[in-house]
Parts: C-alpha cells; sequence; structure tokens
C-alpha cells in the first residue's frame, strides 16, 4: 500500500487544495504544535463505473471540527487506499463527519513531471468522473468517522 509520504513530492505546485494538504500533513508529521483532534484508521476503494481508479489523491475534509486538518491518501494500482495521514504519516483521520474529494495526481513510478514551456509543472491528465467529486464543498462524496473502530469506505464514482 502506498503512504503519503510517497505522493507528496507528486503534488503539483499549482493547486492551492494539494498545497494546504501537504503543508497540513508535513507540519503535523514534525509534532509542532498543541494536542489535536483524535483519529481513527480510515481505508477503502475508489472506483469509476466499476473500475477501480489508481493513483488518485482521496481527501477528508473534517466538517465537526473547526481547526481540524485535512486527511490524504492515494490509491494503489487497485484502486485501494489506506494509511491516510492527517497528523502523521498512517494515523488515520479526524473522527466525525467528512466531505471527501477526489482528484487526479501523477502515479508515483513516473520519473519526470511533465512541464510546459515556464518550467512549471503541468497538472496530471483529468480523470473521466464528474467534476462534482472533486469539489470537497459538493457533498457528493460524505462519510462519518467513527473512533475506535476500522473505517472502510467504498466511493463509486461516475460522469
Amino acid at each position: 500500500m502506498l503512504n503519503c509520504d510517497l505522493i507528496c513530492p507528486r503534488i503539483r505546485p499549482l493547486s492551492a487544495v494539494y498545497l494546504v494538504a501537504f503543508a497540513v500533513v508535513s507540519l503535523g508529521a514534525s509534532g509542532c504544535g498543541p494536542s489535536h483532534p483524535e483519529t481513527a484508521p480510515v481505508s477503502g476503494v475508489v472506483s469509476f463505473d466499476g473500475k477501480p481508479l489508481a493513483h488518485v489523491m482521496v481527501m477528508f475534509f473534517p466538517q465537526d471540527v473547526t481547526d481540524a486538518r485535512i486527511g490524504i491518501c492515494m490509491t494503489n494500482a487497485e484502486g485501494k487506499f489506506t494509511d491516510v495521514s492527517t497528523f502523521g504519516t498512517g494515523d488515520g483521520a479526524v473522527v466525525g463527519h467528512h466531505n471527501v474529494s477526489v482528484t487526479e495526481a501523477w502515479p508515483p513510478d513516473i520519473k519526470e513531471i511533465p512541464t510546459d514551456n515556464s518550467g512549471m509543472e503541468r497538472s496530471p491528465p483529468r480523470g473521466p468522473w464528474a467534476a462534482k467529486y472533486r469539489d470537497s464543498t459538493s457533498g457528493a462524496l460524505q462519510v462519518d468517522v467513527v473512533a475506535n473502530e476500522n473505517n472502510v469506505f467504498e466511493f463509486k464514482l461516475s460522469k
């Protein structure tokens, strides 16, 4: 399974959401700041039209806690994800209600991320799924992360 340490360097610099998620996970992993809200393990699978979505970013946006951080992970080749990272690698997502987004990401084995004429990294190609799944505010994907449970979710995306 993949963890956030493998995918964070692949986050494109033009995406504010990716930058915020990377900063949040990095600061949490360094041990900075006061204690944080409780987290619980999260895993699952992402599919589009019944087929697994490989190497996509899954982000969990807490709705019940005002200063909580985003949980982030990447699916593997079978569309499965584990090791959701919020305050540290693989610590899970904050307990409570979440809006979830699924966005494109470069695969972890890519040798060199393509750049444009100005040298900026290009965005990964757009996936075929509906834009509402990329937007954490759309409410298209919502889950409840429960304390002391192994929270397993299945996200079935469509056009």
